[in-house]
């Protein structure tokens, strides 16, 4: 089966070196997809230095909309998603996201990333999971593109709500020791995590009259 693999990035140069590093090296991986939504930083001049497919966008429009900007140059069997912010990515991470998909025994493969604490690992799989490492059968990806709630910040949102009510099985794997650096605060100041949150909730408010063909 071909593999390829999602990167949305902006503005992540102090961490998407390792993880295209980490990507790029798994012999499990056939394509990997970078979308640039107009980073500012050296972020491009980074990418550029790994053998990836490049996709430029001229304005950010969030994970979402990278998401699927990459879905149209899609033809593969499994398609995997990772943020750049990723801090710890192993390739045996890679294997553990891929081995339900490719065994056909889930549509869908969620990791858990490591808070490093016993009671924060304990009830991550009980919140509502919004992390961006996952794997997927390449219909069930695609087709979750035609939905316009993915843009901005729903991404996520719009995939648990999509496997749930289409009744799909969504295995959740422990990425242990890994994480990602931390909150939009830290990266893009308090309008841009607020702008996420709100994001997040209006699309979970407008899921609950969605219904999929």
């Amino acid at each position: 089966m071909k593999v390829t693999a999602v990167v949305p990035v902006y503005n992540e140069e102090k961490t998407v070196g390792n993880v295209l590093k980490t990507l790029t090296s798994s012999d499990k991986i056939n394509e990997i997809i970078v979308v640039n939504g107009g980073s500012t930083d050296n972020t491009s001049k980074i990418i550029k230095k790994f053998r990836v497919r490049i996709i430029n966008l001229k304005h950010p429009s969030g994970k979402g909309g990278a998401v699927k900007a990459a879905s149209a140059k899609i033809k593969s069997d499994v398609i995997l998603t990772f943020d750049a912010d990723l801090v710890g990515l192993r390739k045996e991470h890679i294997d553990k996201l891929l081995r339900h998909v490719l065994d056909e025994s889930a549509a869908m493969v969620i990791g858990l990333r490591d808070k490093k604490n016993f009671i924060g690992n304990m009830l991550m799989p009980y919140f509502p999971l919004t992390g961006g490492e996952r794997a997927f059968a390449a219909n069930v990806f695609l087709d979750m593109m035609k939905y316009p709630l993915i843009k901005g910040w729903g991404l996520e949102s719009v995939m648990n709500d999509y496997c749930k009510k289409k009744k799909l099985k969504v295995v959740k794997v422990k990425l242990d020791g890994m994480d990602h650096i931390g909150l939009q605060t830290k990266k893009y100041g308090l309008f841009a995590f607020l702008k996420e949150i709100y994001d997040v909730v209006l699309t979970k408010i407008k899921l609950l009259v969605v219904k999929y063909d």
